[in-house]
């Protein structure tokens, strides 16, 4: 679930229209949406944000982050003003979109091109790619701070409660919620918060619930969706046991013991349903 890097050369010199100081830039992709199945001995599923995002503050290709997006604005404009036959751009146009002199403009050229975001057309110019009009209407967000990390791992762990006490259609219960990743570090702003979800089926009155539950696939979703939809700065995994999270790691829910703890056979069942789903997904 790594990011990607959306360009490594730095803007070295720009007109004197713009007044901002070139720096690294930032990934501004998040996790794919979709559920990814996994070894089922392991990861069993994940998903976080679909959209690209950018975070204010931050650098994109040498620019900060609202900086880029207006300028990747004004390339859409100008395209669509022009026409559907006028489809190419050269680092002319670039340019005067990104307000800059003919040596910034060829090195973000460079730049958008290793990052994907345009590619060649094989006469001199370029077209845009669909990553460059995810950039041009991104959403700048604040950046996350360790205190809002912390609001949102208590909510998720509100979250939780809520699918274990109300969620009967669900087979699964949440047995633990774990934090790894940057939280774990003294990092602030954290690139991401990343949580990890142990289940363990659902015990109550199995007889009734066996008829009207949700399938195993729609039972991982709810569950994914329901965490991942409170930040778009969150990725969640789901995982059959808790060896299998991702070390350092924090445990900040653990659901109550009343219930006696679920036998190994029936952690094989859920490596079984793991394994099912991604047969599932794969022959589609």
């Amino acid at each position: 679930m790594g990011s990607s890097n959306p360009g490594s050369s730095p803007i070295p010199a720009r007109s004197k229209d713009s007044s901002r100081s070139p720096h690294r830039p930032t990934s501004a992709l998040a996790a794919p949406s979709t559920i990814t199945v996994h070894a089922p001995d392991k990861l069993i599923a994940s998903q976080g944000a679909t959209t690209v995002r950018l975070v204010a503050n931050q650098q994109y290709f040498g620019f900060e982050a609202r900086v880029f997006r207006a300028g990747a604005e004004r390339v859409l404009a100008r395209m669509a003003a022009q026409g559907p036959q006028q489809t190419r751009i050269d680092f002319r146009n670039l340019g005067a979109d990104f307000h800059l002199d003919a040596a910034a403009s060829w090195t973000l050229l460079s730049a958008l091109l290793a990052g994907g975001l345009l590619r060649p057309d094989g006469m001199n110019g370029y077209h845009l790619t669909e990553r460059f009009r995810q950039y041009a209407l991104a959403s700048v967000v604040a950046p996350l701070s360790r205190a809002r990390a912390r609001a949102l791992i208590e909510t998720a762990c509100s979250v939780a409660t809520r699918i274990n006490a109300e969620s009967t259609r669900n087979p699964f219960q949440i047995k633990v919620v774990a934090v790894s990743g940057s939280y774990m570090s003294r990092r602030d702003p954290l690139p991401e918060l990343s949580l990890w979800v142990v289940l363990r089926p659902r015990w109550e009155a199995p007889a009734r619930h066996s008829r009207h539950s949700l399938s195993k696939g729609d039972a991982l979703r709810q569950i994914l969706t329901a965490v991942s939809a409170l930040s778009s700065f969150i990725v969640v995994r789901i995982v059959a046991h808790r060896r299998d999270v991702q070390r350092p790691f924090s445990v900040v829910f653990q659901a109550s013991e009343d219930m006696a703890d679920v036998p190994v056979p029936a952690w094989d069942r859920v490596r079984d349903w793991g394994a099912s789903i991604s047969r599932r997904l794969h022959s589609k």
